[in-house]
């Protein structure tokens, strides 16, 4: 696991704790996985169980700053609270030498980070490591919590893609979390004006120092689906300030044109168009609408031109309309109705039977009428 608080100061080279050593008279530590800006990631066997998990040990320079101190045991408190297949679990809180430690379910799996590094997820993985994303988001969001800092870095991957079977997939780190209605340290940690995330995946909403709910996770899920399809984030520059900028004031960018090797169906373009609204309100209201509408997406099949979904107004008007097969099925048999009954000549031998002409026309005539019912609404 790889937790990452890009927000907070990275602290100088921590002194790290070596194999064998035991922690809070329990815990052998095997190696470090992972370090983020509050603290440092290892894996160890629980002398009492036998089993493996992973510890998570606080900067020594950060425990004694109240504000670092608090974010760490309101992560404790929030990850007690939390339940969901797809979210890390809290096994226990103690401390060692006075470090805090956070005692974690381990996961063998690696990053969506450092995959994404060496190659792009498949269509079919990308939609189906979001749809676990969404699960976990849906479970935290039911507890009244909310990431605020969903990235790669932050997504487990246990299984290697490419393999045809389906990963398991992970959200760890809960240290920015806000609780929606309550803070269980109870201590009051998100002060207006105050930025946490990171800023390639931040909200509009976060950039602008505003309160924030659960759909700046649906935001930062629609982003890491983007990358996946795509290669690269939607949003970035040279600098922190830059790439969250353009959050505010850059269009979405096509995922079709940014990848047009990938023939990203447009289906799904319009969901991750609407996942990516600059407008909280615009967005999928619960990431189980979020989960749906990818689902619909993901089983659309290829029958609309591609000039008439250039937004995710063309097609996700709805958490769950992006049903094409049915739209299509449907506009056909109007059309079918609207036909007059014509008497047709005679078929001469050789030429075509006027059945297939018949249908080949109120085919056309079909996908015209949607297209130019979607161009429209535009």
């Amino acid at each position: 696991m790889e937790p990452s608080e890009t927000s907070a100061p990275t602290s100088e080279s921590a002194p790290r704790l070596p194999s064998g050593r035991i922690v809070a008279s329990r815990y052998t530590v095997e190696s470090v996985v992972g370090e983020g800006a509050s603290g440092i990631v290892y894996v160890a066997t629980d002398g009492e169980t036998g089993a493996r998990v992973a510890l998570k040990v606080i900067h020594a320079s950060l425990c004694f700053d109240p504000l670092f101190s608090r974010r760490f045991s309101r992560e404790a408190s929030i990850l007690k609270a939390l339940e969901g297949n797809h979210i890390v679990r809290l096994l226990d809180v103690t401390e060692d030498e006075g470090l805090p430690v956070l005692v974690l379910e381990y996961v063998d799996g690696a990053s969506l980070d450092a995959i994404l590094r060496a190659h792009r997820p498949s269509l079919e993985e990308a939609v189906e490591i979001t749809l676990q994303i969404c699960a976990a988001l849906g479970a935290a969001h039911a507890g009244g919590f909310v990431h605020r800092d969903l990235k790669p870095a932050n997504v487990i991957i246990q299984g290697e893609l490419g393999t045809g079977r389906v990963p398991m997939v992970w959200v760890v780190d809960f240290g920015l979390g806000k609780a929606l209605h309550r803070d269980p340290s109870g201590t009051s940690l998100t002060e207006r004006n105050m930025i946490l995330g990171t800023p390639e995946y931040m909200s509009p909403e976060q950039v602008r120092g505003d309160d924030v709910d659960h759909r700046c996770d649906i935001y930062a899920a629609g982003v890491i689906l983007f990358e996946m399809l795509t290669g690269r984030a939607p949003f970035g520059g040279k600098t922190p300030i830059a790439a969250m900028t353009a959050h505010l004031t850059e269009p979405v960018p096509s995922p079709r044109a940014s990848s047009p090797d990938r023939d990203i169906p447009p289906a799904l373009e319009a969901v991750v168009h609407r996942a990516l609204a600059k407008n909280p309100d615009e967005r999928y209201e619960t990431a189980r609408a979020f989960a749906e509408a990818l689902s619909a997406a993901r089983d659309a099949p290829h029958v609309i031109a591609p000039s008439a979904v250039d937004d995710a107004d063309a097609l996700a008007t709805g958490d769950t309309e992006l049903e094409l097969r049915g739209a299509v099925a449907k506009a056909v048999t109007l059309e079918a109705k609207a036909a007059p009954a014509v008497k047709a000549p005679a078929e001469r031998p050789g030429q075509p039977s006027r059945w297939l002409w018949i249908v080949l026309g109120v085919v056309l005539a079909a996908v015209a009428i949607i297209v130019g019912a979607m161009a429209g609404a535009r």
